[in-house]
């Protein structure tokens, strides 16, 4: 189950790395889903898999790229328990906490025999937690099947849900930075993240540029939006510690746009697509917008193809 600790990393450090504007209609958070969250949640992800999939541009140009990410593991787990991720795959929310453990409850369709059987013919560990059963694939890490959900992460934070399904708690609804974050969030944002920044989760190596390390530093929070129809719309703000930094960052992405151009300048279409980043600063914040083109995506993915073929 690897997979599933792993596609919730990818969910956070993806949330983690900015945040956005207000806009006119926002999303309502997911109330009885924050509840299984403790209130000292740092930070949020949220992928709603189901939207994406009746996006117009989903088959063309989104789907080949999420079933490229996945391990060969979910083939295994699929073939033998009939679940197929990109069809019964509904929603994902990870939280990460404030101790850096994090948790993923997904919301699925699967026939939790065929699971738990599987699980228990590969003679995965197991433990019982409040009339729980709690599968322990490797190491710290810990994957409940509970009533079309899936509860995933460190232990201890997979209890954490636990604890909040069997009685009330204090929870993330109850964390105002995390719930102002998310009404700040697009109606219609299929992924969108919010809350601290770590820079843990990046997994920073000797030798980056210290440019990228002072920008790294001196992010503090933010939140990311993506909403894919037609076309495909981003927008992130981090906030930064000061206004220096968040100027200095601004510069950076925008140098860093330029030297893309500069490189693909005798590509049209390359060059239209970076057209669509769009780099602002204002006091404490760095807003990144990017707007690209369906059919231009489609038209760069099927070169690629071709190329690869």
């Amino acid at each position: 189950m690897k997979w599933i600790l792993g596609f919730s990393a990818i969910a956070v450090v993806v949330g983690m790395a900015a945040t956005m504007t207000v806009p006119a209609q926002t999303i309502t958070p997911d109330e009885a889903t924050l509840k299984l969250f403790p209130r000292e949640t740092a930070g949020l992800a949220f992928i709603d898999v189901a939207s994406l999939r009746s996006a117009p541009l989903y088959d063309e140009a989104v789907a080949a790229q999420f079933k490229a990410k996945l391990p060969p593991e979910v083939a295994q787990f699929g073939e033998a328990t009939g679940f197929v991720v990109d069809r019964d795959l509904d929603r994902v929310t990870v939280a990460r906490l404030k101790n850096r453990q994090m948790v993923a409850v997904a919301h699925a369709t699967y026939d939790t025999f065929k699971v738990e059987q599987y699980l228990n013919d590969k003679q995965i560990s197991t433990e019982t937690y409040l009339g729980r059963v709690i599968f322990h694939p490797r190491g710290e890490g810990g994957v409940s099947f509970i009533d079309n959900m899936v509860i995933a992460g460190q232990t201890d934070a997979v209890k954490q849900v636990i604890d909040r399904l069997a009685a009330p708690a204090e929870n993330a609804l109850q964390n105002a930075d995390i719930v102002n974050a998310i009404r700040t969030v697009e109606a219609g944002s299929q992924v969108w993240a919010v809350g601290e920044f770590d820079r843990s989760l990046l997994g920073i190596q000797r030798g980056t540029p210290p440019q990228i390390g002072e920008f790294i530093q001196a992010l503090k929070s933010g939140t990311y939006q993506m909403r894919v129809d037609s076309d495909v719309h981003v927008a992130a703000t981090g906030q930064f510690a000061d206004s220096e930094s968040a100027r200095k960052a601004g510069d950076l992405l925008r140098g860093l746009v330029a030297v893309a151009k500069f490189q693909v300048s005798r590509q049209p279409d390359m060059i239209q697509l970076l057209d669509g980043v769009q780099v602002q600063q204002s006091g404490l914040s760095m807003m990144v917008n990017f707007d690209a083109s369906g059919d231009l995506l489609k038209k760069l993915q099927s070169r690629r193809r071709s190329a690869a073929e």
